[in-house]
């Protein structure tokens, strides 16, 4: 009892130690869950009989990829039976694969679950997710135009070049009928008109006119039917073996002879040869399958004849094609090269049977109804609208791009190409060639393939344009040049200030001159006025005439007169001016 008494307080320890970590995991565990979830990723429907790939990741609270650890992705379904899985792994994501038996299984929408756990000491739930598909007995996928190597993603299309109406299948239905499907049709419409039917999923087509819409819709009809097995018969040929004599008759003017020669005997032999042939068509086998066979079989003879017209090897070629593309459209221009239409039609089709090769198509597109379905056989639907689109060509430049520094760069770009048009312009230093590799992110609407080009630059540049429409992208480059001009001074700077000098100079010697001239044709007389003392302030009058002999009296001397006198009577009295001061006496200046 002692013994028993000093163990107990240990088993009481051990069991809160227990609790204690049980609770810490649970609380690890709460946070974790509510922090991470689970994603599943898988096609929104699936074709009965087929692979069905789940694809389950987690992510932490940000978002992201959770890291690598111990997980475990546990998988169920609600279908019947039920389908389960589960997987431990490092990784956090998990795909899981299963598939619904065509016989056991029945159409309609079903659950699948996934739950991750994560182990820290025990495994404990982190995220738990549920996506839903539905089974059918329909086909998946959509169709596709693919034009010059590229998928579509829209409804335009490229008047230039081939148009091919491909039937993109998911992958796990893809790999089914692979690996099942007996063959596979397709019937054609456009504009509720039936086309034709091609041996595959997909046809081609050539829209010659633009701003046109049309309606395609495809049925897709995938049989799962076994072909009888051939029954392999040998025959034996024998054959005959004959003699025959020849006698020659020479003829000549004197003589007859006749020369029999040597019998030929052709030895005889026996060819023993094998051949397979099919066995007997049963009963049941209707007129159409039957036209559909001799159909079949003068395709099949077209089809060798036009290939060695061309020099090819029609086995080796479609052998080629279905290593290089997918088996299930071994339909090629070789099988079926013939013209549907003519030269003249707005659409030419390729890859089509003759109308012939099926009465009436097992579908109506005015009310989308398929007029009788086989239980041994699939189907699919799809349907797509075209809108044809004139590509972008003919670009061209008008205006000069060899420019005087200083001048402005003004250029005019048209082109050609169904609206709705967008450029873009990309500036680099010149010079510069283009690698193909550019891209430019802001584009300008113009309603139609023109537009004006302003920009001023000091340097030389080259400039790359992008034009884009619906369906076709052109980058064309320019270059301009700028350069220095030597300056020059214009004539009207030195002849205007040269000509008015000159005529300044003319003015100012025509002047002197003119002034000289009238100097000298004009006398100045001057007055000598004395109002200082004189003898008489008031002068006397005189009259003309007593002033003018004064003057005369003047001019002769009155020496003269007294030298020539022989006698000195005396002075000659003096004229009645005597006593005036001579300073007021009138002289002339010249």
């Amino acid at each position: 009892m002692q013994v028993l008494k000093q163990q107990q307080p240990f088993s009481h320890l051990h069991f809160f130690i227990k609790i204690f970590i049980y609770c810490v995991i649970w609380w690890s565990g709460n946070g974790v869950a509510n922090a991470s979830y689970v994603e599943i990723q898988s096609s929104k429907s699936a074709l009965v009989g087929s692979t069905v790939n789940f694809t389950a990741t987690l992510y932490d609270d940000k978002g992201k990829i959770a890291p690598a650890d111990d997980y475990s992705f546990s998988w169920w379904d609600d279908a019947y039976p039920q389908h389960k899985g589960q997987f431990q792994t490092k990784l956090p994501t998990n795909t899981w694969s299963i598939e619904y038996p065509k016989n056991k299984t029945r159409y309609g929408k079903y659950n699948v679950t996934v739950e991750v756990e994560k182990k820290m000491w025990i495994w404990y739930t982190v995220a738990r997710a549920t996506s839903s598909i539905e089974v059918t007995d329909t086909l998946g996928g959509q169709l596709q135009l693919i034009q010059d190597g590229n998928t579509r993603p829209t409804q335009y299309v490229s008047t230039k070049g081939l148009v091919n109406h491909t039937i993109d299948l998911p992958a796990e239905e893809e790999r089914y009928l692979m690996k099942n499907a007996t063959y596979i049709q397709t019937y054609w419409f456009q504009n509720c008109t039936y086309l034709g039917v091609s041996d595959g999923l997909s046809y081609q087509a050539e829209y010659k006119d633009a701003e046109q819409v049309y309606d395609i819709e495809a049925l897709v009809v995938v049989s799962f039917e076994k072909l009888p097995d051939p029954v392999t018969t040998t025959t034996t040929t024998t054959t005959t073996t004959t003699t025959t004599t020849t006698t020659t008759t020479t003829s000549t003017t004197t003589t007859t002879t006749t020369t029999p020669k040597p019998t030929t005997t052709t030895p005889t032999t026996t060819t023993s040869s094998t051949t397979t042939t099919p066995s007997p068509k049963p009963a049941s086998k209707t007129k159409r399958e039957v036209s559909a066979a001799e159909a079949s079989k003068e395709i099949a003879q077209m089809a060798h004849a036009n290939a060695a017209l061309l020099g090819l090897n029609l086995t080796a070629a479609l052998q080629q094609e279905n290593k290089n593309h997918n088996p299930l459209n071994v339909s090629a221009a070789l099988i079926n090269p013939k013209l549907m239409s003519s030269s003249n039609a707005k659409v030419q089709y390729y890859n089509l049977l003759p109308k012939s090769y099926a009465d009436e198509p097992p579908f109506n597109c005015v009310n989308k109804s398929i007029i009788s379905r086989d239980p041994m056989k699939v189907y699919g639907y799809y349907r797509r609208q075209i809108v044809t689109k004139s590509p972008i060509s003919n670009f061209s430049v008008s205006g000069t791009n060899w420019l005087q520094h200083g001048d402005l760069f003004n250029l005019e770009i048209t082109c050609k190409g169904s609206p709705k048009i967008q450029y873009c312009v990309l500036v680099y230093d010149a010079p510069y060639n283009s690698t193909g590799n550019e891209t430019c992110k802001y584009y300008y609407d113009t309603d139609n393939c023109g537009f004006k080009f302003y920009r001023y630059y000091g340097e030389s540049k080259t400039l790359l344009f992008f034009i884009k429409n619906d369906v076709s992208e052109t980058v064309n480059q320019v270059t301009i040049n700028i350069y220095e001009a030597k300056k020059q001074s214009q004539l009207s700077v030195v002849v205007v200030p040269v000509s008015f000098t000159l005529v300044a100079i003319i003015l100012v010697v025509f002047g002197v001159s003119y002034y000289l001239q009238s100097r000298n044709r004009f006398n100045v007389e001057v007055a000598d006025f004395n109002f200082g003392e004189t003898q008489s302030v008031d002068m006397e009058y005189k009259t003309f005439q007593q002033r003018l002999f004064d003057s005369i009296r003047d001019v002769l001397p009155s020496r003269r007169r007294f030298s020539n006198s022989s006698s000195d009577l005396g002075p000659e009295p003096d004229s009645p001016g005597v006593g005036i001061d001579s300073s007021l006496r009138y002289n002339t200046m010249n």
